[in-house]
């Protein structure tokens, strides 16, 4: 089994250098593949800019094979071309943006799949912001203020990412939601 890094948020700058330099180290070191998954910035078209930025940073922080896996929308996630891709990724990264989006995407597609597969034998998963919350097995919908079932990478789980700046406020109203829906 592999491991999940879940971060908070702010991706690609300096205050995430040490958490993405020991997913870096986890899985086995700067040469092996990383992949940037950018689905969840696809809603609004920031993903072509969003990965430049990811293949940019991890490059900086010294992997060699760093690109993209281009799943954008549910065709793509069920492209095996590109889940390939994902398989033979020893570190996968997931990007921040439309929770909602990520998750209705990647659910029981075939690059969902692949990472799980590539997990479960020994690849890191990465995820910032709206990527940890839906590897969890509930994730808090901001949009609709209720709670819905994440992809369960992480059980019986529930992130709340950006904690520091406006994630706080989310606590509040998830804990009722969460009692009816886990058991504590």
């Amino acid at each position: 089994m592999g491991f999940v890094f879940l971060e908070g948020g702010g991706e690609f700058k300096v205050g995430m250098a040490a958490a993405d330099m020991r997913a870096i180290a986890v899985c086995s070191g700067p040469a092996q593949p990383v992949r940037i998954i950018p689905t969840v910035a696809a809603p609004d078209n920031n993903h072509g800019r969003a990965t430049a930025n990811g293949v940019r940073w991890f490059q900086g922080l010294g992997a060699a094979d760093v690109r993209a896996v281009a799943i954008v929308d549910r065709a793509s996630a069920d492209r095996p071309d590109l889940s390939e891709e994902i398989e033979h990724s020893r570190l996968a990264f997931m990007l921040g943006g439309f929770t909602r989006y990520l998750a209705e995407t990647l659910s029981v597609s075939v690059a969902w799949q692949a990472i799980v597969s590539t997990h479960r034998v020994g690849a890191v998963i990465t995820d910032s912001s709206a990527g940890a919350m839906v590897l969890c097995m509930h994730y808090f919908d901001t949009g609709s203020g209720t709670t819905r079932r994440g992809l369960n990478l992480v059980p019986r789980t529930c992130a709340l990412p950006h904690h520091n700046r406006f994630g706080k406020t989310w606590a509040a109203k998830l804990a009722p939601l969460l009692l009816g829906i886990v058991q504590i």
